[in-house]
């Protein structure tokens, strides 16, 4: 497996690590402003309703007409009726399929970006690739735009590459060091 993408101090992990106390939140949260945090923990909450499977809070917490998404990797998911569908297929196919957010920071009164990790099991095929119990250890970088209490745009990078060697996609051996000669 290749879950080195962890950042430093996270190579270990429990599934317990994904349910996040206030404690936990609060020091993802620190030096934020108090509109930054709330928009931080409405990420969060977010990320507590899909971890049980529900995918209806999507909804209460985005706003549906306005909603955008973008991520170089998936160009098929702008608007929100795309982009909710693939929370809940991951979550078929990568049980326990879990998220959090690790660390957040904030720009003005309607910007935050977080650094997140999901975690699944791969239980269903993948992209043509059977499921034999491969786990995944996705880190990514979202940037969030709310209006008021809702969510409007989020613009994502996700390590994909590691994700697809850890299923099984594809190899890609990794360079030691790209500019020696």
């Amino acid at each position: 497996m290749h879950s080195a993408n962890l950042p430093a101090g996270q190579q270990e992990y429990t599934l317990d690590d994904f349910k996040l106390s206030p404690e936990k939140r609060a020091e993802i949260c620190k030096g934020l402003t108090e509109r930054q945090t709330f928009m931080v923990n409405q990420w969060m909450n977010i990320h507590d309703e899909l971890n049980k499977g529900n995918f209806q809070a999507l909804r209460e917490y985005c706003d549906t007409s306005k909603f955008t998404y973008d991520n170089p990797n998936r160009p098929d998911l702008g608007s929100f009726e795309e982009w909710s569908t693939s929370p809940e297929g991951l979550y078929k196919t990568f049980p326990p399929c879990l998220y959090r957010t690790l660390k957040a920071w904030g720009n003005g009164d309607n910007e935050v970006c977080v650094l997140c990790h999901h975690y699944g099991k791969q239980e269903k095929a993948y992209m043509g690739v059977p499921a034999n119990g491969q786990e995944i250890n996705v880190m990514w970088f979202s940037w969030l735009r709310f209006e008021g209490d809702k969510l409007v745009h989020i613009y994502s990078i996700s390590d994909v590459l590691t994700m697809f060697m850890d299923i099984g996609i594809i190899d890609a051996p990794q360079p030691v060091d790209p500019y020696e000669k």
